[in-house]
């Protein structure tokens, strides 16, 4: 029987992550952990992206496990660590999804798996993964459009001229044209995925509906594909390298190498919240979104940690006070290594005339019981070396 783990990459997007986990577990097969990677440290947003994990991870005991053992680095570098780790050695399969990416419905890893075991020897080519329908997917897009049949409200109601393609190969396209390769039309335009998320995300069933009997297709390989979320081979993350760090790159170029192929399975919805390039002009949908979806799910339990937009302020504010508290701090007092170092040479130089090497050593050792300092006096000793052999004995029975 194939085992297979869910791995999320969490940085600190905590509110879209809020959502996804929500639905996550709601849809989560009984047998399926899923493993929040953290890939991010040292700010307010990142340590609470950590917080939601780990507050997901009490709700959940023994499906939900945060990983935060990892230094953060490029994405594909700490998804490789950890697939390489003992904890993941006993699964075959490896669904990969972003923090801000998550299923609708019921059933939706179980047809991905069918999906898999259907098209993994099919044609006589390798796959490489399948990939469900993203809505907030450069590829997925017009896709989604044809399947909801509102391709035409679109060009009707948002659609206009714009830029494609990677920036060194933008072009203009017309209003009636999408583009769905890499860096698509709906990757840079925030408008777009707004649109888009009001027929989709904030109207779910519309999206089940739409979906529900479409066919599996092969998604171009000739062009770089948003890897939000995909099933595949634990042991093919280590054969896409090529000393890169561009997960979705590296994969891109593996698949055109060697012919692989990807099968969308467009029978599973999914919901992609944003690119970064759309992330702070739509923040709103998310909050839209966990209304909708609150509701929806119907958990005991809040989605949010904090569902009041006022009592999140004040808790960031709390946690810039306490660094800025740290800092100051830190700035005013001098470190207690030298005042020790200090103190440590003003008495020699107070008692050198005396030839007394064990007063010395005891008017120090006494200073730095009174510090907790043991670490100061190993430092000192060594450096003292005109009483050298006295005091090291002396340091070494007080540090015993």
């Amino acid at each position: 029987m194939q085992r297979i783990a869910i791995v999320m990459l969490a940085c600190r997007d905590y509110e879209a992550m809020e959502v996804a986990l929500a639905c996550h577990v709601a849809y989560l097969p009984e047998h399926v952990p899923l493993f929040i990677l953290q890939n991010c440290q040292g700010s307010y947003d990142a340590d609470r992206t950590l917080a939601v994990g780990q507050r997901y991870e009490m709700l959940f005991p023994g499906r939900i496990r945060v990983v935060n053992s990892i230094p953060a680095g490029p994405a594909y570098r700490s998804i490789a660590k950890l697939l390489q780790s003992e904890a993941l050695a006993p699964y075959d399969l490896i669904c990969k999804v972003d923090d801000d990416a998550f299923p609708i419905a019921k059933g939706w890893l179980d047809e991905m798996l069918a999906c898999w075991n259907e098209e993994v020897n099919k044609d006589g080519r390798p796959l490489a993964y399948v990939t469900p329908l993203i809505n907030n997917n450069c590829w997925g897009f017009p896709q989604t459009l044809d399947a909801m049949g509102i391709r035409g409200n679109f060009h009707e109601e948002a659609a206009r001229e714009h830029y494609a393609g990677p920036p060194l190969d933008r072009r203009v396209l017309p209003a009636a044209e999408i583009s769905d390769g890499g860096h698509g039309s709906i990757w840079g335009y925030p408008y777009m995925a707004r649109w888009l998320h009001e027929h989709t995300t904030l109207k779910p069933d519309d999206f089940i509906s739409a979906t529900r009997g479409l066919t599996r297709v092969e998604v171009p390989g000739a062009e770089r594909y948003s890897i939000g979320c995909i099933l595949l081979r634990r042991e093919l993350w280590q054969q896409i390298d090529d000393g890169g760090s561009d997960d979705e790159h590296m994969l891109h170029q593996f698949c055109k190498k060697t012919n692989h192929r990807i099968v969308c399975t467009r029978s599973v919805p999914f919901v992609h919240f944003a690119y970064f390039t759309q992330r702070e002009e739509n923040r709103d949908i998310v909050e839209r979104a966990r209304s909708v979806y609150e509701r929806r799910l119907a958990h005991p339990f809040p989605i949010a940690m904090c569902g009041s937009r006022e009592l999140e302020i004040e808790s960031r504010l709390r946690w810039i006070e306490a660094r800025l508290s740290v800092s100051i701090a830190s700035q005013r007092q001098p470190s207690l290594r030298k005042l020790l170092g200090r103190a440590w040479h003003a008495m020699r130089r107070l008692l050198s005339g005396s030839g007394n090497a064990f007063m010395r050593g005891a008017a120090y050792a006494a200073c730095v019981l009174l510090a907790g300092e043991r670490e100061v006096l190993k430092t000192c000793i060594v450096s003292d070396r005109k009483t050298k052999s006295v005091d090291r004995g002396l340091g070494s029975f007080y540090i015993a």
